[in-house]
C-alpha cells in the first residue's frame, strides 16, 4: 500500500543500503559526547581515551593492515611454502669428517660429539618464480608505508582531540590529500628504520667488539622514534614543507622528551608483552598483531606529541587571529 504527504503526492519507501566492511564508519555518527572530550593529556586521561577509543582502534589497526597489504605477500613468501626444499652439509667441516671416516672403514671410527656438531646435514630452501613473484608484489610496502601512516595518522588525531570519525572517508581523504608528501616521507622513514635495524642488529652479533656502537644505536633509534611520534600529524594538520616537517618533528622531540619517553616506554612494555605472552601461547601474538599492536603504538605517540604541537602551534594561531579580529573590528 503506497503512503502520501499532505499534498497528495507518493511517497517512495527508502531504500536498503548493502553492507559493506567499513558501512558502518561511512554513515553520519552520533558525534562526540562532551565528557569524551580531553583537555588534559595527563597519565590518567590516556587510559580513560584509550577505553573509549578502543573499538575504533582496533578498526583502525585494519587500516594498517589492510593499506600495507604488500607485506602479507613478503610473510608467504618468507614462510617458504612455494620454495623448493632440500638438504645441504651444516657445517664447512662436514667434507673433512665424511673423508677420514671414509678413509678409516666408516664414521663409527670418529668421536660421537665431533659428529653430532660437524656431521649432519640441514635442510635449505631454495626460491622459485613463485617466491620471486611473491617477493616482488611485497615490494609495494615501500609505497603504501606512507600514505597508510598519514591516512591513520589523522584518524587518530581526531580520535585524541575528540572530533568525529569517519573512518574510511577521512582515511581516502588525508591520503588524496597527502600523497605527495607523504610518499616521498615513507620511503625516508622506511629506510631508516631498516638501516637503523640492521646496524643494531650487526653490532648485537659482534656485541664484544662493538659493544658501544649497540648502545649508541638503540639511542638513536628511541630519538627517531620521537621524531616519528610527530611526523605525520604535523604533515596532516598543517601545510608545511617536506623539510620543514622534519625540521619541526625534530625540535618537538626534544621539546616533549619526557612525553616521549614515557610513551616510549609504554609501546617497548607492550612489545615485551605480546612477544612474552606470545612465546607461551602463540595465538595471543597473532590476535594483538591483527587488533592492537599498530593502532596502539600510534596512538601513544600522538597522545604524547598533540598535545605539545597544540601549545606551540595550533593556540599561538588561534589567538593571533582573535588579536587580528579585535583589531579590524576596533
Amino acid at each position: 500500500m503506497k503512503e502520501f504527504n499532505e499534498y497528495g503526492e507518493p511517497v517512495e519507501a527508502p531504500k536498503k543500503k548493502k553492507w559493506g566492511f567499513f558501512s558502518s564508519y561511512t554513515k553520519d555518527g552520533k558525534g562526540v559526547k562532551k565528557e569524551d572530550i580531553i583537555t588534559d593529556y595527563n597519565f590518567i586521561n590516556f587510559f580513560k581515551l584509550y577505553a573509549r577509543r578502543f573499538s575504533k582502534l582496533v578498526w583502525v589497526n585494519a587500516l594498517y593492515i589492510v593499506g600495507n597489504f604488500p607485506i602479507i605477500f613478503l610473510m608467504i613468501a618468507l614462510s617458504h611454502y612455494f620454495s623448493d626444499m632440500g638438504n645441504s652439509p651444516a657445517s664447512e667441516l662436514f667434507a673433512v669428517i665424511s673423508g677420514i671416516g671414509t678413509a678409516g672403514g666408516g664414521v663409527g671410527t670418529l668421536p660421537a660429539p665431533l659428529i653430532g656438531i660437524h656431521g649432519g646435514m640441514g635442510t635449505i630452501f631454495s626460491p622459485t618464480v613463485v617466491t620471486y613473484i611473491l617477493y616482488a608484489i611485497s615490494a609495494l610496502f615501500i609505497f603504501t608505508f606512507g600514505p597508510v601512516n598519514a591516512g591513520c595518522a589523522y584518524i587518530i588525531k581526531n580520535l585524541i582531540k575528540g572530533e568525529p570519525v569517519f573512518l574510511w572517508q577521512d582515511f581516502i581523504m588525508t591520503i588524496k590529500r597527502n600523497w605527495k608528501q607523504a610518499l616521498p616521507m615513507g620511503i625516508l622513514d622506511l629506510g631508516v628504520i631498516a638501516l637503523s635495524l640492521f646496524s643494531l642488529m650487526s653490532y648485537y652479533v659482534n656485541y664484544d667488539h662493538y659493544y658501544v656502537f649497540f648502545w649508541t644505536m638503540l639511542l638513536i633509534i628511541m630519538l627517531y622514534t620521537f621524531i616519528r611520534f610527530y611526523l605525520y600529524t604535523i604533515m596532516v594538520t598543517f601545510e608545511l614543507g617536506f623539510f620543514q616537517i622534519i625540521k619541526n618533528s625534530m625540535i618537538f622531540a626534544l621539546l616533549g622528551f619526557w612525553r616521549n619517553l614515557a610513551m616510549f616506554a609504554g609501546i617497548c612494555l607492550m612489545i615485551f608483552l605480546v612477544v612474552w605472552l606470545g612465546s607461551l601461547f602463540i595465538p595471543i601474538a597473532v590476535i594483538s598483531i591483527f587488533i592492537l599492536i599498530f593502532a596502539t603504538s600510534a596512538f601513544m605517540g600522538t597522545y604524547a606529541a598533540y598535545p605539545k604541537i597544540k601549545k606551540y602551534m595550533i593556540d599561538p594561531y588561534y589567538t593571533k587571529s582573535e588579536q587580528e579580529e579585535a583589531e579590524y573590528g576596533e
